[in-house]
């Protein structure tokens, strides 16, 4: 598809592809940074081998985001650059880092509390990923939610 004959909402599809690569990337790092925080020799051993695995899915996942926009996925572009400037657009973000700051929030305060009461060795390391998962993922999924 050439640049004239893409309409918005395949635009908003491509972006919302990227957010979602996002996403489950910020998800699948988290989770495996606290098995290996958490988890014995054998768990963290297997979540290492996960580990090395993320930049091979990366790069699968961003060449298939990118065969789908072709070059329109371009951020001078001017169609993308007006959907990412679209008004809706922007209102999704902002309640996203509204939505993402209240539950980082509340997930230092929840997450505190349950380290304290189990008495974990790396309780500052994992709750910094904790809070930083719970943080961006909500984040995001809330401008998911949100957008168009």
């Amino acid at each position: 598809m050439s640049q004239q004959e893409m309409n918005s909402d395949v635009l908003v599809r491509v972006s919302h592809m990227g957010l979602w690569i996002a996403l489950a990337t910020i998800l699948y790092a988290g989770s495996g940074m606290l098995l290996i925080l958490l988890g014995g020799p054998e768990l963290a051993e297997a979540a290492r081998i996960g580990l090395v695995l993320l930049p091979i899915g990366t790069a699968i996942a961003l060449g298939a985001l990118r065969m789908k926009a072709g070059k329109v996925n371009c951020i001078n572009s001017p169609q993308m650059c007006a959907v990412l400037n679209d008004e809706l657009r922007q209102r999704a973000l902002g309640l996203g880092y509204r939505n993402g700051f209240f539950a980082s929030m509340v997930a230092t305060v929840a997450i505190a509390t349950i380290l304290s009461i189990a008495g974990v060795a790396k309780a500052p390391a994992v709750m910094m990923v904790a809070v930083v998962m719970v943080g961006v993922a909500a984040m995001l999924g809330s401008v998911l939610y949100h957008d168009r």
